[in-house]
């Protein structure tokens, strides 16, 4: 359809913390802070920390609706 925007993270399943930040539209600090206080799933590799799409999804889905 005309005007619409790719998804950027169509085919993405891993994400870093700055890219889930700006898939669910928030702040990188409110991740940092949902990781730590175990709201969030994240994957260690090496020094990377990982985030799934299907974590990240279930994690909005919990969110209050206002």
């Amino acid at each position: 359809m005309a005007g619409e925007v790719e998804d950027p993270y169509k085919w993405k399943r891993g994400f870093s913390r700055e890219q889930a930040s700006d898939y669910c539209a928030i702040s990188i600090d409110k991740v940092k802070r949902a990781i730590r206080w175990n709201e969030l799933p994240a994957k260690r590799h090496g020094r990377d920390i990982i985030l799934f799409r299907e974590d990240l999804d279930a994690w909005m889905e919990s969110w209050e609706t206002v």
